[in-house]
């Protein structure tokens, strides 16, 4: 029975608001009762829909479940004849032509069958071969109107924001989102408090104070934070003021032009100079390849914060180079939001770790019928495994030559053996969902020297670091876990201990 897989996609929080999810997923399954006589079985293991993720710029194609779903029929995980449902053909790509055909070939030349549930359109290997091109020149023009449709929105959009933009000229308020020392109503309006606020971080940062630093000193004071939806300020948004010219007046655009005095200046420009921290912002980072593996998986196990990556540098040599250190440290420590301790430990350690904790994880073990069957089956695999080990076992170190009938018996219990392991694998083979080959092919990634982001999110849930004992746990989507895995061995912990009784005593 062939399993059909049904894919929606939207981009855009309208769509989520309105009713293009149960849409796309209303037609899957009235194409599946319309055509009975081909027995689909719809999976309801893999998650197939991405939420917001634009197909014109490849990103579902790439970090979303579309392309998750891809890489699982290049590795042979879904099985040929399966069929994909998709509303249209823009819903996989609106990329150029050639782009969105070259998907739709690797889909097809994989076995997969796709339909177009909009048109009744099947897309087959055999079809695109055999009816005279027809289908190919088909999907190539819905493909190039499809591309053709987005460039025109982008288009459209850009000019309307041009237009704005232009219109700032005139003393025309660009949007109502403002910084929060700012007048949302009129931009020409400051808001005393927080302009206080503002030149408090800026007279800090003057004075030599890390933006760290003076997160904590915020926090200490209780100083309001920039929005309601945070209670404590954190070390982006100290960065994010330091770095902006919003406190010279100066708007910058999308279109990289700079309008001065479009809001009141609150800092001296010479203040300004000598305060801005000109290091890269959190939301900055995350936008850029620079990702690291384990962003938004590492929290500590003591409060649940979030696990921060750190840098530290020693002095630089004579020929000009110097040692760089990448660690991580519990977030909520570094601003005393928690009874947390500051402590380190590298972050090439940890990233290590992980995987060697990966290599542990233990096998999926489903509890269905199935699952009892394979349960059964290992169990009588194990007992005729030791039963073989007694017989070729040597007697008093001496071994025995086997009489014909131990031979005969011994060939029956390894062809025995032999057919229950292959039974077993068949078994895990139909049981095993979806989400856990996933899983698996996430895994199998990372083992094989693959290491990013997107592939330690595929295969982890979330790590959890015991900073002052030096354990890490890891917990993977399937419900498995290890923990305790060592991130120093005694010596590195003795040697940390004397470093911190030092300190504190230096600083007595």
């Amino acid at each position: 029975m062939p399993v059909a897989y049904s894919y929606a996609r939207f981009s855009s929080d309208k769509q989520r608001d309105g009713d293009s999810l149960r849409r796309q997923r209303d037609l899957a399954l009235q194409f599946i009762e319309r055509n009975p006589e081909l027995e689909l079985d719809l999976d309801t293991t893999l998650n197939l829909t991405d939420e917001g993720l634009s197909a014109y710029k490849g990103v579902a194609q790439t970090k979303g479940a579309l392309g998750a779903f891809i890489r699982l029929v290049e590795d042979r995980q879904i099985a040929s004849g399966s069929y994909l449902l998709v509303e249209a053909l823009d819903r996989l790509s609106r990329q150029t032509p050639r782009q969105a055909f070259n998907q739709l070939n690797t889909l097809v030349d994989s076995g997969i069958v796709v339909v177009t549930l909009t048109d009744n359109k099947i897309y087959t290997r055999e079809i695109l071969d055999n009816d005279h091109g027809m289908s190919l020149i088909f999907a190539i023009m819905l493909m190039a109107r499809a591309h053709e449709e987005s460039v025109t929105k982008g288009r459209r959009i850009s000019a309307a924001w041009n237009n704005k933009f232009n219109k700032i000229k005139d003393g025309v308020q660009l949007t109502a989102r403002v910084p929060f020392w700012i007048n949302k109503e009129d931009r020409r309006k400051v808001i005393p408090a927080k302009v206080a606020i503002v030149k408090e971080i800026f007279k800090m940062g003057a004075n030599g104070f890390g933006a760290m630093k003076i997160a904590q000193e915020l926090n200490a004071k209780k100083l309001p934070t920039p929005t309601s939806k945070s209670t404590r300020w954190a070390l982006s948004s100290v960065k994010k003021v330091l770095a902006s010219e919003a406190v010279l007046g100066t708007l910058v655009t999308a279109d990289g032009q700079r309008h001065e005095g479009y809001y009141p200046s609150v800092i001296s420009e010479r203040l300004w100079s000598k305060s801005r921290f000109t290091g890269q912002s959190s939301k900055t980072a995350r936008g850029t390849a620079s990702v690291h593996p384990l962003s938004g998986l590492m929290f500590c196990k003591n409060c649940k914060g979030t696990a921060q990556r750190s840098g530290k540098s020693g002095r630089v040599r004579r020929d000009g180079t110097k040692n760089n250190w990448k660690t991580l440290v519990c977030a909520n420590s570094i601003t005393h939001a928690s009874g947390c301790d500051y402590r380190s430990i590298s972050y090439d350690k940890i990233l290590s770790s992980v995987i060697a904790g990966l290599s542990q994880m233990g096998d999926y073990s489903p509890q269905d019928d199935i699952g009892k069957k394979i349960y059964a089956k290992r169990e009588r695999a194990e007992q005729l495994q030791d039963l073989i080990d007694m017989v070729t076992a040597p007697l008093d170190g001496k071994r025995v030559k086997p009489t014909a009938t131990a031979k005969s018996n011994l060939a029956k219990m390894f062809s025995q053996l032999d057919v229950l392991r292959k039974e077993i694998e068949e078994l895990v083979e139909i049981r095993r969902p979806m989400n856990q080959r996933l899983i698996e092919g996430g895994r199998k990634a990372i083992l094989s020297g693959e290491i990013s982001n997107a592939l330690m999110r595929q295969t982890i849930k979330r790590c959890e670091i015991d900073f002052k004992k030096a354990l890490l746990d890891i917990y993977s989507h399937d419900g498995s876990s290890i923990a305790g895995v060592m991130l120093k061995d005694d010596e590195e912990r003795n040697r940390d201990e004397a470093k911190r009784a030092y300190t504190s005593v230096k600083r007595k």
